[in-house]
């Protein structure tokens, strides 16, 4: 499962370059913590308490034409006075007041990335979210052990560069024994630092967080748009609470019925792809080379095939012998194949992907190093913010808690090895690295919480869905799957090849989304949006 957000595509940039919020020093023992420093608040005694809360509304700091709030979640809703923390929010008005609809609440996806910057940081021209506040106020908020809610932070910086830096296609059993203690050394990381809150960040908890955040706004219904990950996050809620959905848009659909663990048998989540995304990440590089060898001026050159052959050369080259970085840190197999998978996410990038591996070929591997930062969100200044550990946080807990650790490491690595090889059948590019970077899920130090699960949403409103045909973090496939499970849905199609579909350009999508939230209107099931 590797999904990524919208804001990421669309102001990754920003993000980065304001975020300060890292911390460099090695994180305290978690023994007896809640929550990270800072996070925690004062408990309430009981759910009903937590319902009848009410915002109080002042303007924001970082953005005066904003109002920013705070709300009390708890840790664990079967013990809710036992310890809780702190849920910021930020609202924006809708700029008709007299057309006004109500409230819409968004997540644009990760997991790990931030609602509540994704509307501090809105411009006012935004084709997407911009739009839609012509009737709507906009409700940003981060999801619990995500940036201003109790993010969680897993290691120091440096621990991990190192971490991103580990040879993920091992070829020996020495190999394979060092992405284990890598593995084992970030997620203890991680429990040392979030504490209780770790066994208590997964998807099916945040239906909860959102039913509270919706009686605090005083509305009846939940009006909602998610992207990526999001979508998982919206399908919950309305299975949760179907009487409560209002509206709600899922673009670039997550599945959550989708297996996620290294083997099936294993029972813990995981955050590898499924055989069908690793088949589309594949294609959609190839989509991306075959796309500039139609330009004269392409850097990689002409014959896609042979471009694809330089790019897999140069992913083996730079395993055996990572390439310097200005930076200090080098460029290895990892980082490369980071940076080519988040050149998939957006059209913009492709160009600047064709760039970073001829540069890469020329053994220069700054800007595919650029490329995997903006993926991991490392700045400029080499800080990550709580993105990539959110992550793993969030898809470690998918799984079946009856099978936590039930295989002995020796097996558990025997089983990588086989399953590596199968995926390197499916992906040559991908498949090897892929199976072991997700295997962190396996010696996550919290048992998952949730088991993969189809939802109905029964009683639910029309949901719109909407994907991409040549989308490789969220395949068309899982989207149809989700429309089939789901008891109320209809899936547009949309002709394009990346991630999101919504507000990047295509008038057939933008006048369905907002002719759905604004109107009401509910397109033909078969909707096909052409290029």
């Amino acid at each position: 499962m590797r999904h990524r957000t919208r804001l990421a595509v669309v102001t990754a940039a920003v993000a980065l370059l304001l975020s300060g919020c890292s911390n460099s020093d090695e994180p305290s023992d978690g023994a007896g913590r809640n929550a990270p420093d800072g996070a925690e608040a004062t408990p309430l005694a009981s759910l009903a308490e937590y319902e009848e809360q009410r915002i109080d509304w002042q303007p924001c700091a970082e953005r005066p034409d904003a109002e920013c709030g705070t709300l009390r979640i708890p840790i664990d809703y079967a013990n809710p006075g036992a310890a809780a923390i702190k849920m910021p929010l930020i609202r924006l008005a809708a700029t008709n007041p007299a057309a006004r609809l109500g409230v819409l609440t968004t997540n644009p996806g990760g997991p790990g990335e931030s609602g509540f910057d994704s509307v501090l940081f809105l411009e006012d021209d935004d084709p997407a979210l911009g739009r839609l506040r012509e009737r709507y106020d906009l409700i940003g908020w981060d999801p619990r052990g995500i940036g201003r809610t109790a993010g969680i932070k897993c290691l120091g910086d440096a621990e991990m560069d190192e971490y991103l830096a580990t040879d993920f296609t091992p070829s020996d059993e020495a190999g394979r024994q060092r992405v284990a203690q890598a593995h084992k050394n970030y997620g203890e990381g991680c429990r040392r630092n979030a504490g209780k809150l770790l066994g208590f960040v997964g998807t099916e908890v945040l239906p909860h967080d959102m039913d509270v955040m919706r009686a605090a706004l005083g509305e009846d219904k939940l009006n909602y748009v998610g992207f990526s990950y999001g979508t998982r996050v919206g399908q919950y809620y309305a299975d949760r609470f179907p009487d409560r959905v209002g509206r709600m848009v899922l673009d670039s659909v997550d599945d959550p019925g989708e297996f996620d663990g290294v083997s099936e048998d294993s029972g813990q989540g995981g955050m590898e792809s499924e055989p069908q995304e690793l088949a589309q990440e594949e294609q959609s590089v190839r989509t991306i080379l075959s796309a500039c060898a139609a330009e004269p001026a392409c850097p990689v050159g002409t014959d896609p095939d042979a471009a694809m052959a330089k790019l897999q050369d140069l992913v083996q080259r730079v395993d055996a012998n990572p390439l310097p970085l200005p930076d200090g840190r080098k460029l290895g197999s990892n980082m490369a194949l980071t940076g080519a998978f988040q050149a998939t996410y957006d059209t913009s990038d492709w160009s600047v992907f064709d760039h970073a591996l001829a540069d890469a070929l020329a053994g220069n591997g700054a800007e595919l190093a650029a490329l995997a930062d903006a993926y991991v969100h490392r700045n400029a200044s080499g800080e990550y913010d709580t993105a990539a550990y959110a992550f793993s946080a969030v898809s470690c807990l998918n799984g079946d808690p009856a099978k936590y650790r039930s295989k002995s490491e020796e097996q558990l690595l025997s089983d990588l090895d086989r399953d590596a090889q199968q995926a390197r059948g499916g992906s040559p590019l991908f498949g090897v690295n892929d199976v072991y970077k997700g295997a962190l899920c396996e010696f996550w130090p919290v048992a998952p919480s949730a088991k993969a699960t189809a939802l109905k949403a029964a009683g639910a409103p029309t949901i719109l869905l909407i994907n991409n045909t040549g989308d490789a973090a969220t395949t068309l496939a899982a989207a149809e799957n989700v429309a089939a499970n789901l008891s109320n849905a209809v899936l547009v199609v949309n002709e394009r090849d990346d991630h999101i579909a919504f507000g990047k350009g295509s008038a057939c999508v933008d006048d369905i989304v907002v002719g759905y939230l604004f109107d009401g209107k509910v397109p033909e099931r078969g909707t096909f949006c052409k290029a």
